[in-house]
């Protein structure tokens, strides 16, 4: 079985890289500010975080990205050859995806997982930009799959390793630190003790050599982007809408982000006051901030699930204007003036209902069937994850990436698993 996944991957890859050559790269707005921190960083003789970057600027970003960016354009000059890397990436990602399924729920539920993600078309377009997602999902499902199929304490240490480096792409994996805990002291009780023990002892041992080495460069004990508090306070006052409010400016006067005199201060010393900013406000409002947290999920899981597809659009060029919209009111009278990302869009905007319908369905049958034990991890990882996202910041649909796959297991669980009378 595993040959076909193998089989499986490999055409994902090529599929992947056809939609590469064919589309092209995507610039959004994250990637362009990686290139510009890059250049700087090069400029300075240093990885990110460098010191030229800690004045003027709200908080440190995504580190592994814009050291992985670097890196390029002083290997070739260039970002494109990290392009085909990320590819390679995604497929892999495809590959621990099915193996790690069949250990927890058996071969045909991870060939139907494999295959759910690789049709998938949002996640066709993903590796033609130079986000943080890819490598950070990668890591994390490396890792994943270390703790769910191997035994050995190297293995395990191994996993931690690459956690703290999947942190250092994005700030999401200590959720998994937690996540496999948890299914580790289910499984196990207090056998499993040791085997967290090895994986955290990997994962603190990995953050403190990142962080030494920046605290030796920059004097800031510096592991993972810390962008909480630059959130955090734009959630963190009266009348604050659920919705994402991410495209307004961020030094805009009169809200609790505006911080006179900001160009002089370091991303630091912002953090501070936002820091004091929201736990004061927080103090007072506790029971309304967490009215919020069901709106952010509904934000991060209701929407539709579609934004790589712009990779997908025929002018890319100015990447503020790489977004999707759908007329879904006027669908039918609208239809003809649709183009192909559009119309992929929409395929993927049924297959994304789909699938949370169908993961739904998985978890109710088999808590009914109690037949819980293979569905336990990613059931853990989705609900935890993405309740303590929701529970520091705004819901947007790119956020809940990380989980993303752990949806698909539950997803081919229903539709392997139960009766066609169940369904």
């Amino acid at each position: 079985m595993q040959n076909r996944y193998y089989q499986i991957s490999v055409g994902f890859l090529l599929w992947l890289l056809a939609v590469l050559f064919i589309f092209g790269y995507t610039p959004t707005n994250d990637t362009e500010g990686y290139m510009e921190f890059a250049r700087i960083c090069l400029a300075e003789h240093q990885p990110y975080p460098c010191e030229a970057l800690f004045v003027n600027q709200p908080f440190i970003w995504n580190i592994g990205s814009i050291n992985l960016v670097a890196a390029s354009l002083w290997l070739f000059g260039d970002t494109w050859p990290l392009l085909p890397l990320f590819c390679l990436l995604k497929a892999l990602t495809a590959l621990l995806l099915a193996m790690t399924t069949e250990r927890l729920l058996g071969r045909r539920t991870a060939l139907l997982a494999l295959l759910l993600y690789v049709l998938y078309p949002n996640n066709w377009g993903q590796s033609t930009t130079l986000m943080s997602e890819i490598p950070s999902a990668f890591l994390t499902m490396w890792a994943v799959w270390l703790v769910v199929c191997k035994r050995k304490s190297w293995q395990l240490l191994a996993a931690g390793i690459l956690l703290a480096l999947a942190n250092w792409f994005r700030p999401t994996a200590i959720l998994f630190v937690i996540a496999l805990s948890i299914w580790l002291f289910h499984q196990l009780r207090k056998q499993a003790l040791t085997r967290i023990a090895v994986i955290v002892s990997g994962y603190l041992l990995t953050i403190g050599i990142i962080g030494m080495e920046s605290r030796l460069r920059t004097g800031h004990f510096i592991y993972q982007a810390e962008s909480l508090w630059c959130n955090m306070v734009d959630e963190c006052y009266d009348n604050a809408p659920v919705a994402p409010h991410y495209g307004e400016p961020l030094w805009q006067e009169g809200r609790p982000r505006y911080i006179e005199g900001h160009e002089q201060m370091t991303c630091f010393e912002c953090a501070d006051i936002w820091r004091s900013r929201s736990l004061n406000w927080l103090e007072d409002h506790k029971l309304e901030y967490l009215s919020k947290v069901p709106g952010r999920l509904f934000y991060m899981y209701g929407m539709p699930d579609i934004d790589n597809m712009n990779a997908f659009l025929s002018d890319k060029s100015k990447a503020e204007n790489n977004y999707i919209t759908i007329p879904y009111r006027h669908l039918l009278q609208q239809a003809d003036t649709l183009n192909l990302a559009q119309w992929l869009a929409l395929l993927n905007t049924l297959l994304y209902y789909s699938l949370v319908i169908a993961a739904f369905a998985s978890i109710a049958w088999l808590i009914y069937k109690r037949q819980t034990a293979g569905l336990f991890l990613p059931l853990v990882i989705v609900l935890f994850g993405s309740l303590a996202l929701a529970l520091v910041m705004h819901g947007e649909t790119r956020f809940k990436d990380p989980f993303m796959p752990y949806v698909f297991m539950l997803a081919a669980s229903w539709f392997s698993s139960t009766p066609a009378s169940a369904r």
